[in-house]
């Protein structure tokens, strides 16, 4: 094969976008160090330091298989000899031999790319026993990282790093890895694994980052350094395009840019369909560089700001004054605009609050949402304390996840009216007034949004647990990731059922943010659709091209329909007909 040539690789795309630059190729539990160009005379050189930190790991080892021997005996020491056999693998060494003249790069990173190779075809094979020695090997990449790390190549445990504008590619990427690619000059990314519905797509979506996933046997095929192209727009990965290919992808991005500019200039209309409908709509919000897209992008203030990515991001959990400080940053920055906090919202397939002494056979169902806030009241007081305290420089609310009934409703607000009462008696000031509202994730909860209702202020849907929750379908499970569907009639009967109990109801999972189906959620009802920064443009366009009694219509057929199929159907052919120019 000659890696010169133009290569394609399909994937499912699930952020659109196109991205431009070099491959950054990732190895599972390892991140890789950065990429240095070095000369043909520094091959040597290099080498050397790479014998250098072999006998350090090797060194290493060894002390680590007489310790264990000490305690535990020789057959617990054994696991060492198969680590001290791989650290002089002849075949590695060789290969690596080969491709240092051939990249032209620091050791640490050649090294890196030749043993997550074979790592990850190790993972292809049938044989159980040496799948479950990848694992061994890993330690070996990362203990000869580590010793080849001499302040020229920093690693950064599970952070993808870069030191230029890359395009990621990986076998999956963790929520945390992505909440930290802003900052890493990542372009796109693509993976193996992954689903349109996981976190981490929402996550990219949010982020404005090109994402393509489901690409078989990426991370063993692709070569670091490469140029690529990714495009979000078809799910393709193009490694070494040719001169064709590149001018083609610059024309149709200058193009998208030039289409989306246009409907960014319109950020200052009201989101209204044309019989006059009134839409709130608002902007989602993860991390602290999105604060001035907000105003950029006309939104009606921050529908959902989720703050997990500011709590659970750092070393450790910042304390009451800390959090202050944040949230009241926001809330002035979007006034006189409302910014709605959602408590921490860990678990499942999100950031996890504490290493837990034993798993959970099933965390879906588990400690997640607002079960981890009450079984921690302290630092769920200090969260509320805060947000209390920033409503007192602009307009604030609140909002719980994973409600599933009235009991959870009646102690949030006990905790939340003892956290008034202290800011109270420490001459604190707070807007009294503050909104206090739930998410609708859960069916029983939305079965139960008459009675809930009686209790807070406003209802945010998230679709997407919703749709997790009635189905019975892991959306980051690949295996049945295909029978995810939003548009099943049960969800959007639940849906329905919680716009009916009558106060202000707002959508904001990803069913807010897809164009075929705003008609739809317009005509169900909804008084507020909250989406990512980059897609508040596309969404004001759609409403202010749709008829508002058209949708009702329509929606009242779709609660009718007998499946998932029909329903998309009814709602695209309204989106279709009301603004053609966005499917293009």
């Amino acid at each position: 094969m000659n890696e010169g040539f133009e290569r394609r690789f399909k994937g499912q795309p699930v952020s659109p976008g196109i991205a431009m630059g070099k491959l950054r190729v990732e190895a599972r539990g390892c991140a890789a160090p950065l990429i240095r160009s070095i000369l043909p005379t520094e091959i040597e050189a290099e080498w050397q330091r790479f014998e250098e930190a072999l006998n350090r790991t090797e060194a290493e080892l060894q002390v680590l298989k007489a310790r264990v021997e000490e305690l535990s005996g020789a057959s617990e020491a054994a696991i060492f000899d198969a680590h001290l056999l791989f650290l002089r693998d002849r075949m590695i060494i060789s290969r690596i031999r080969k491709e240092m003249p051939k990249r032209l790069q620091n050791i640490d990173s050649v090294y890196y790319a030749v043993v997550q190779n074979f790592m990850e075809a190790m993972r292809q094979v049938d044989d159980a026993y040496l799948r479950s020695r990848v694992v061994d090997i890993g330690d070996v990449l990362q203990r000869v990282l580590k010793n080849l790390d001499q302040g020229r190549a920093r690693t950064r445990k599970n952070k993808p790093v870069s030191s230029e504008p890359c395009i990621l590619a990986a076998h999956d990427l963790a929520p945390s890895d992505t909440a930290d690619l802003d900052s890493q000059n990542v372009l796109g990314f693509v993976t193996e694994a992954g689903s349109a519905i996981s976190h981490t797509a929402i996550l990219a979506r949010s982020l404005g980052l090109p994402a393509v996933v489901a690409v078989p046997n990426l991370v063993m095929e692709s070569r670091v350094g490469h140029p690529a192209i990714l495009d979000g727009y078809n799910g393709v990965l193009i490694l070494n395009p040719t001169q064709e290919t590149r001018e083609y992808y610059e024309r149709l991005q200058a193009e998208k840019e030039k289409a989306y500019q246009a409907l960014v200039d319109m950020k200052d209309l009201p989101a209204e369909t044309q019989d006059g409908r009134r839409i709130h709509l608002a902007c989602n919000v993860d991390f602290v560089h999105e604060y001035s897209a907000v105003k950029r992008s006309g939104a009606d203030g921050v529908g959902l700001y989720r703050t997990e990515f500011f709590l659970l991001g750092g070393d450790g959990l910042p304390d009451e004054e800390a959090q202050y400080q944040h949230y009241r940053r926001l809330v002035e920055e979007c006034a006189p605009q409302e910014v709605i906090f959602r408590t921490l919202d860990s678990g499942g397939d999100k950031l996890p609050f504490e290493v837990l002494e034993e798993k959970e056979d099933n965390p879906f169902l588990g400690w997640r949402g607002i079960r981890v806030s009450l079984s921690r009241p302290a630092i769920f007081k200090e969260q509320l304390r805060a947000i209390l305290r920033a409503s007192a420089h602009g307009k604030a609310g609140v909002m719980f996840p994973m409600v599933s009934g009235l009991t959870e409703v009646k102690e949030v607000h006990t905790i939340l009216e003892a956290c008034r009462q202290e800011l109270r008696e420490r001459g604190e000031p707070f807007d009294e007034q503050m909104r206090v509202g739930i998410m609708i994730e859960v069916p029983s909860a939305a079965m139960m949004a008459d009675v809930l209702s009686r209790y807070v202020d406003f209802f945010s849907i998230g679709t997407n647990d919703l749709t997790q929750y009635t189905i019975a379908v892991d959306r980051v499970n690949y295996r049945v990731a295909s029978m995810f569907r939003s548009t099943h009639p049960g969800v959007i009967r639940l849906i329905h059922q919680t716009i009916a109990a009558g106060i202000p109801t707002a959508i904001c999972g990803e069913m807010g943010g897809d164009i075929t189906l705003v008609p739809l959620l317009v005509g169900l009802g909804a008084t507020e659709l909250s989406v990512g920064a980059h897609l508040l443009p596309l969404i004001r366009f759609a409403i202010r091209h749709l008829n508002y009694e058209e949708c009702r219509q329509m929606a009242q057929q779709a609660l009718l329909a007998e499946d998932s199929h029909t329903i998309r159907t009814l709602s695209k052919s309204v989106a279709k007909r009301s603004y053609p120019g966005l499917f293009e």
